[in-house]
């Protein structure tokens, strides 16, 4: 009885551990930007939708200066899977200024089987030009 109760202890204590293993984060990047200024970016993927073949992604770019988060700017990027390559087909930026941070504009491209988005910022009269992409394969693996 004493091993079948440590046995089922030592399932539950490892079945625990590998939820925990799964349950991760999106992973950031941070980017020196200059003058004190980094981005920590973000990407998040959305299902894959096999009826049309495409892929629909985000990546969030956070500007900050010291501790201040200066804006938040996103690349939405939508991927047509159903060849032997991966095309993207659009990309669009959006953006907001916070502590006395200005969002200007976002301008989005596509090439290839990449999404890029550029978004212009100004903080305290410096303008800051940040700079989101996203590939996509043909299996739909966004990086």
């Amino acid at each position: 009885m004493k091993k079948i109760c440590t046995l089922c202890l030592t399932v539950v204590i490892l079945s625990t551990m590998l939820t925990l293993v799964h349950a991760t984060e999106p992973s950031k990047n941070v980017v020196d930007l200059g003058d004190g200024f980094y981005m920590v970016e973000t990407i998040t993927q959305y299902s894959i939708h096999r009826a049309n073949d495409t892929v629909s992604a985000n990546k969030t770019g956070s500007v900050f200066h010291g501790s201040s988060l200066v804006g938040t700017a996103t690349l939405t990027a939508i991927f047509d899977i159903s060849g032997s390559d991966a095309r993207a087909i659009r990309a669009t930026v959006e953006g907001t200024g916070y502590e006395g941070g200005t969002y200007v504009r976002g301008v989005g491209s596509c090439s290839g089987n990449t999404a890029f988005g550029t978004a212009y910022f100004k903080f305290d009269g410096i303008d800051k030009r940040l700079s989101l992409s996203i590939a996509c394969s043909s299996d739909g693996t966004l990086s």
